[in-house]
């Protein structure tokens, strides 16, 4: 964040300095509003349970079965704290749990500001990072619902940061601590290791190996003791088995093809199941993605990139759950003003993702006891809004194709008229 933030401070950015007191003052007001936003009180619990089981048994032990943990080792750090901070404050205790969601999200802003002055536009660098702090679905996520998207959100955008300005191995090492959040993180690495490949020397690729290795080794070796060799792949198989469904409330290719809550394992036509489907068409997006960023080897080359990878990734892969989405749209955040297509897809998948959230908390979570059968959503309007999902799919592979290509003028920012 240092490297990020450093010229903003050395050209003595006032817009920046502006923008950074505003999303400040959010945040107070986010945290404050916490105390009257209970979330959703399964995610939220379980949070409370895996940092206190964190203070209790020590990481070694926090992955055993009687804890249920299904998250990553990075996120249980800031749990940890969050639990030992809330010891003696049995009113708050559930505030600083979700703390870490919400000042995440302000990094996340932070970051989304330094990527537009490079990625987008100097002049509307302040704009979009006011406009991320400020997004509905992202406040929803994290303050209102209780979720932990934007902890992953904000080290995968800065990791393409990083990378986009050839500080590899720190991009790398950013990237790892994404991947070890959850297995989200782990779709990048695919983008930035050809990115590296593309941009890099050896002695960067190198260095870049490097980073990766001792960042693994330094998060993991505290829940590593004790365990044999192979627990690190243990972890993550954890959250993949939990949800074998083609999609678990995403409003997405897998639901439009009738996969909402069925096995992703069950056929869909001949020896073509959901899971093989959807990987064959996440495998077509990462190929839409290294193409665009072989063609167009600069900032928003790689940040458009990563951002068809996470698209593409909602869209089409299997188990997805309705709110991973929220990195699509961090990562097109720095970009939104380039033109008026990119401020079309951000502001329709942000609706989209408060529509799928907000069908899923107050509807299946929330209000469906006390108001069974008049649902808010129903089969035909999941149905439009998966449609739409994968209609931007395809509108921004196409965008970012045809700019790569040349076929189209490159992205330059909407005027203000």
């Amino acid at each position: 964040m240092a490297l990020a933030i450093a010229p903003m401070v050395r050209e003595r950015d006032r817009r920046f300095a502006i923008a950074l007191a505003i999303a400040a003052a959010i945040t107070l007001v986010k945290l404050a509003l916490l105390r009257h936003l209970p979330g959703v009180s399964v995610d939220v619990a379980q949070f409370e349970y895996w940092g206190r089981a964190m203070e209790q048994f020590g990481p070694a032990q926090v992955y055993d079965p009687k804890v249920n943990c299904n998250y990553g080792p990075a996120y249980l750090y800031a749990l940890w704290a969050a639990a030992a901070l809330g010891q003696g404050w049995s009113d708050y205790g559930r505030i600083f749990v979700e703390a870490p969601a919400i000042l995440a999200n302000l990094i996340l802003a932070i970051t989304v500001y330094a990527a537009a002055r490079i990625a987008g536009s100097l002049r509307f660098a302040l704009p979009a990072m006011l406009i991320t702090i400020l997004n509905p679905a992202l406040i929803y996520n994290s303050t209102v619902w209780g979720q932990s998207d934007s902890a992953i959100a904000f080290p995968v955008l800065l990791s393409v940061l990083m990378a986009a300005q050839s500080h590899y191995a720190i991009a790398w090492a950013v990237a790892i601590v994404a991947a070890s959040i959850k297995a989200q993180g782990l779709m990048l690495l695919p983008i930035l290791a050809w990115w590296t490949l593309l941009t890099g020397k050896p002695s960067d690729w190198l260095k870049a190996a490097a980073a990766a290795i001792v960042t693994v080794g330094v998060v993991i070796a505290p829940f590593q003791f004790g365990h044999p060799w192979q627990f690190a792949l243990h972890i993550y198989a954890i959250p993949l088995a939990s949800f074998p469904w083609a999609s678990v409330n995403a409003f997405n290719l897998m639901l439009v093809l009738g996969g909402l809550i069925r096995l992703d394992s069950d056929r869909l036509f001949g020896p073509i199941s959901y899971f093989v489907l959807g990987n064959v068409l996440f495998g077509a997006a990462y190929v839409i993605a290294a193409w665009i960023a072989l063609r167009r080897r600069d900032a928003w080359g790689l940040l458009f990139s990563a951002f068809i990878v996470y698209l593409g990734m909602f869209v089409f892969v299997p188990r997805m759950h309705e709110r991973y989405l929220y990195y699509a749209v961090a990562l097109l955040a720095p970009v939104m003003f380039r033109s008026r297509t990119t401020l079309a897809l951000y502001i329709v998948l942000s609706v989209t993702l408060l529509l799928d959230m907000a069908y899923v908390w107050l509807e299946l979570i929330h209000v469906r006891g006390f108001v069974e059968g008049h649902l808010i959503i129903g089969d035909r309007g999941k149905f439009a809004i998966s449609m739409i999902n994968v209609a931007a799919f395809g509108i921004a592979a196409v965008y970012g194709l045809r700019v790569a290509s040349g076929d189209a003028a490159a992205p330059a920012p909407i005027s203000p008229a």
